[in-house]
């Protein structure tokens, strides 16, 4: 059962990759829906990194708190070499 489920979630995952080079990023698509390329090029951008992230993302994980031990705070400030 949960080989089945596994695939599923990774034919999803290329189905959406498909569709936003299809559509979103000026595929042949793009002009039948123009809509739909839109939130796909949107999608693109923050999956590259080039958007800034959506604000309810951003107040939600300034929301957990920081639950790390001290040795961790200063690994994560190491000095690089």
């Amino acid at each position: 059962m949960t080989y089945w489920i596994i695939t599923v979630a990774i034919v999803a995952i290329a189905l959406c990759v498909i569709a936003i080079v299809a559509v979103g990023m000026k595929g042949s698509l793009s002009d039948k829906a123009p809509d739909f390329a839109s939130i796909m090029a949107n999608t693109a951008r923050h999956l590259n990194g080039d958007a800034d992230p959506p604000q309810g993302l951003v107040e939600f994980f300034e929301e957990i708190p920081d639950i790390r031990p001290k040795s961790a705070d200063s690994a994560a400030e190491a000095p690089k070499r």
